[in-house]
């Protein structure tokens, strides 16, 4: 017997089916999102990339259409007809038929394609360059997620070393041997701590919300990033090494494409200084005779008021401009690469030293006043600092560990090359 899944039984079964499936959906962990794939999706869904390909067909158009010929022209002149006398009617009527071609001289169709070609090249370099931004806005935004991450982690270890100190305070007031403002200190500093995490845990989910922007997400879609952030002590390339790569950036091999479209508009406006010819044939009927003849004709236009002077100084002044707005791209991207180097040096610098002196120090200082503390030889305040000093070199050295990887994603994007020597990575991938 078939079921009625109309009956109110059902109805209610099919209910609480589509809320479990509802439930259950939202219960599953999402998959963590890496840096590869945030880069594939922020260019899946970039409009301007898109936009650039249009532009890219549209200029591919134009090659194709600066190739073509002019069409040749059919005319059809009907004469001595309608008039007096002899020219009455259409008795002495002549008819020609003739067909006309213009042939471009001065090498103009080929200028035009190189003019075309050099427009197509340049839509190619600026989805390049377009690229290469999309790429390192999100490099930017995926490693301020995985600081906060990892900022949200140090805090939450912090706050937790305080709360682990509060219960040996009551002890010690319980016992007479601290007055009740230690309990109170320690109560203040785990209380800040707590603060401080709640406020990395916010700035963490801004940062995700910025990271999804580049693709229009939410924040479903970073709910797990994989990755952290890795200080492996490679040394930095010599500036000089990166330096040497300029001629590499897409905005510098731009100027070639744009090179070669302006030698193409000198060549096309001088070939316009060349008059075309026009040749003409055709055929033509007496009726009065009921005769036929052939015509043959040409014409010329006299180059005497336009030589197409003003066109050619244009051309000429524009490709002569075009070398120094390439050095004017190569100073300001050599500008940037130093900007960028000096910060992605200085960030790299701090981070390592703290990483490898400054941090094992705040540790073990940490360690012995905690057993000066037990032996009774240092007070609260003096726990409480010491754990407040390896705190602060902790994050310390975060932030310059952020700093330092954000500089370098710069630094890479600008000088085509990896910053950092002996194979550095930003960031870990999931496996």
């Amino acid at each position: 017997m078939t079921p009625d899944i109309f009956h109110p039984r059902w109805r209610v079964c099919l209910s609480g089916v589509t809320t479990l499936l509802l439930v259950a959906a939202q219960a599953m962990p999402s998959i963590a999102i890496d840096l590869r794939e945030a880069i594939e999706r922020a260019l899946g869904a970039d409009a301007r990339l898109t936009a650039g390909r249009y532009e890219v067909e549209a200029a591919h158009g134009g090659v194709i259409q600066a190739g073509r010929r002019p069409n040749p022209e059919i005319s059809v002149e009907l004469e001595d007809f309608a008039g007096t006398g002899q020219y009455r009617g259409a008795q002495s009527a002549t008819l020609t038929i003739s067909l006309a071609q213009k042939l471009e001289l001065g090498g103009k169709r080929d200028a035009r394609v190189a003019v075309a070609q050099g427009k197509e090249e340049v839509a190619h370099a600026e989805i390049a360059v377009l690229i290469r931004d999309i790429v390192t806005q999100t490099k930017l935004d995926y490693i301020h997620v995985l600081g906060a991450q990892q900022r949200v982690e140090l805090l939450a270890a912090a706050a937790k070393r305080f709360d682990d100190l509060l219960p040996g305070l009551r002890r010690r007031v319980e016992a007479g041997a601290s007055p009740p403002a230690d309990v109170s200190r320690g109560e203040l500093a785990a209380g800040l701590a707590r603060v401080a995490v709640d406020k990395a845990t916010s700035e963490l989910t801004n940062a995700k919300r910025q990271l999804v922007a580049n693709w229009a997400g939410n924040l479903r879609d970073a709910v797990t990033v994989a990755g952290r952030l890795r200080h492996n002590g490679h040394r930095p390339a010599a500036l000089q090494v990166l330096l040497a790569n300029i001629d590499d950036h897409p905005a510098v091999r731009a100027w070639t494409a744009v090179y070669a479209q302006r030698r193409g508009e000198l060549t096309l406006q001088s070939a316009t200084a060349i008059p075309d010819l026009t040749l003409s044939g055709g055929v033509s009927r007496l009726f009065e005779t009921d005769d036929t003849s052939f015509r043959l004709s040409g014409s010329i236009p006299l180059p005497i008021h336009d030589r197409n002077e003003g066109g050619i100084i244009e051309a000429e002044r524009r490709l002569a401009k075009t070398t120094y707005d390439r050095n004017a791209t190569r100073r300001q991207i050599t500008r940037k690469i130093i900007e960028a180097y000096a910060e992605f040096e200085g960030a790299c610098i701090e981070a390592s030293r703290l990483l490898e002196s400054i941090l094992p120090t705040a540790r073990r200082a940490t360690e012995n006043v905690q057993s000066s503390f037990q032996q009774g030889r240092l007070g609260v305040k003096d726990l409480l600092d010491a754990h407040r000093d390896q705190y602060g070199a902790e994050v310390q050295q975060l932030d310059a560990d952020i700093r330092c990887h954000s500089a370098a994603a710069k630094v890479e994007a600008l000088a085509a090359r990896n910053p950092f020597q002996h194979g550095w990575e930003t960031v870990t991938r999931r496996q």
